[in-house]
């Protein structure tokens, strides 16, 4: 039986440090430690898949959380089946004690049942809990809006040279980049500049 432990984190400036100190204390292997900065959207991930193709039937898969596996109820469920079922290795969510495989060994092939249930009920839960969020979220936003408050980047006003910039651009005096280096503008944003002082006349 060899040991695994699968840390990911969404986004590079989120710490690892927490979930490799629990593979620490659980000694597992550094060669065993697979760590992914990457989304949760699917199992596209190189670590991941790596990991995937070394299990062999008996091996343990911990995480530190069921999110860190995935975010959708659906591809979490059919991925838990192939590992416990194809595979055939015992998962541990280490915050969910509920959700470890090697638990139900005695129950004479009820422990893929009872581990699927359970694990229905917790992603339903959390997938509900992430609905939830976006709802208030979106409340939040509207209710915002309401009351008068903008979203989005400020508007970058118009230098004040503009209008001479222009017209000389207009009369053919300097070229289109010209007056974009003079105005220290990209393309698009003078362009939209352009038609926006443009509709003023």
């Amino acid at each position: 039986m060899r040991k695994f432990f699968y840390i990911r984190v969404s986004s590079y400036d989120q710490s690892i440090e927490r979930q490799r100190l629990v593979a620490k204390e659980l000694k597992i292997p550094e060669e065993y430690i697979f760590i992914e900065k990457a989304s949760g959207k699917d199992f596209k991930r190189p670590e991941y898949q790596l990991m995937k193709r070394m299990f062999r039937s008996g091996d343990v898969l911990y995480l530190q959380s069921l999110d860190r596996l995935g975010r959708n109820k659906q591809m979490i469920l059919n991925e838990w089946r192939e590992l416990t079922q194809d595979k055939q290795i015992d998962i541990c969510v280490l915050d969910m004690p509920l959700l470890n495989t090697s638990n139900y060994k005695h129950l004479n092939g009820l422990e893929s049942l009872i581990s699927d249930l359970v694990l229905q009920l917790l992603s339903y839960m959390a997938e509900d809990e992430r609905k939830r969020i976006n709802s208030r979220q979106k409340e939040g936003v509207e209710a915002a809006k309401r009351k008068g408050v903008k979203f989005g980047r400020k508007k970058i006003g118009v230098p004040p040279d503009f209008p001479v910039v222009y017209a000389d651009w207009k009369a053919k005096k300097i070229t289109a980049v010209g007056a974009m280096q003079q105005l220290r503008m990209k393309r698009n944003t003078f362009y939209r500049r352009v038609k926006e002082y443009e509709q003023t006349f």
